[in-house]
């Protein structure tokens, strides 16, 4: 019972945005025997939204070993490794989600983002239009839940201009103004 009480608590702490408490808590519920499965994706998340981001790696694998066909999981860990500067490994995750769910545009967006920051402008561009005609993501929802280092909000402020003259914004308010 008392596994429940703690894993509830995290994440009553979690949507509150008291990310320090849910951690522990989430660790409490650990520690107290709860399946790993369950705590370890939330745990990173919190971790996360924290600023942990070498803790946050660690509960992202710990979730990829238990799930390795996850793309969300992928998508996390690369989140989380562009928010620690190493866009290069970010790449490798991005892929992975991709490869495993093509759908996901905010992958393609993080992937725009790592490849933008690596110099390689032609892939990332193609990411960009791929994200584009999938309209499923919200620019300040992207912004607010996965930029959470300067390195990252630099990169990500660049989502307001794709496409030099503000033309990437405008096509993509255009484009998910209509889809929606």
């Amino acid at each position: 019972m008392r596994q429940n009480i703690a894993f509830t608590t995290a994440r009553r702490h979690f949507l509150r945005g008291e990310f320090a408490q849910s951690i522990a808590d989430f660790n409490t519920a650990l520690k107290q025997g709860m399946n790993p499965e369950c705590i370890h994706t939330p745990l990173g998340l919190a971790q996360l939204k924290h600023g942990d981001f070498a803790d946050a790696v660690e509960s992202f694998n710990c979730a990829l070993a238990l799930d390795q066909g996850n793309d969300r999981l992928y998508f996390l860990r690369g989140i989380t490794y562009m928010n620690l500067d190493d866009p290069d490994t970010a790449v490798d995750d991005f892929d992975d989600a991709i490869e495993l769910n093509g759908r996901r545009g905010a992958s393609r967006v993080a992937r725009y983002l790592a490849l933008r920051s690596l110099g390689k402008d032609e892939e990332a561009r193609e990411d960009m239009e791929a994200a584009l005609a999938l309209g499923d993501v919200e620019v300040e929802l992207f912004i607010r839940e996965y930029c959470i280092a300067p390195a990252m909000q630099h990169w990500a402020l660049e989502l307001f201009d794709v496409g030099r003259g503000g033309k990437g914004w405008k096509l993509w308010r255009r484009h998910s103004t209509s889809t929606h």
